[in-house]
């Protein structure tokens, strides 16, 4: 029975014997073991990196500007920029802080009476030609008034004729 066409394998009962065309290995299937589970040998071994703690971030790297050298022209592009996005902002808080307080204005101070009101005092106080709507205005802004609304009593400063 030592024929070329048949194979002889180990663990079974002694002269067991399995025609070749029958007996086909599978190489490259996954072992499973008795209790169930699949084992996969490594194809290789794995690599792990070493730990290496991690660099601080610029801001350019943030930007991701971390490899840029501009050249000369850049650089004064840059601050020629920066020069005309300054300049206004810089004036514009100047201005805005000079001023004056204005002219000083003689007032007395008068009581409100009942069926008084703000639009009769303003024809009173406006000058000639002047539209009583302003003479309004401007008696709130004397008197730091939100609304044109007037109580009994209440002390309203006028300016002097």
């Amino acid at each position: 029975m030592n024929d070329k066409s048949s194979v002889t394998l180990r663990g079974g009962a002694m002269g067991d014997v399995i025609p070749l065309r029958q007996y086909t290995p599978t190489y490259g299937q996954p072992y499973v073991p008795s209790y169930g589970r699949a084992y996969v040998p490594a194809s290789r071994p794995t690599v792990v990196p070493a730990y290496r703690p991690a660099r601080e971030r610029t801001i350019a790297d943030r930007l991701g500007l971390a490899g840029l050298r501009p050249t000369r022209r850049g650089r004064v592009t840059l601050v020629l920029l920066a020069v005309l996005l300054l300049a206004p902002t810089i004036t514009w808080g100047a201005t805005a802080v000079a001023g004056s307080p204005g002219e000083p204005t003689e007032v007395r101070v008068h009581a409100v009476q009942p069926g008084e009101t703000l639009w009769g005092f303003a024809q009173e106080v406006a000058e000639p030609g002047e539209d009583v709507r302003h003479a309004v205005g401007r008696l709130q802004e004397l008197n730091q008034m939100s609304s044109g609304a007037l109580r009994v009593g209440e002390l309203l400063l006028l300016p002097k004729e």
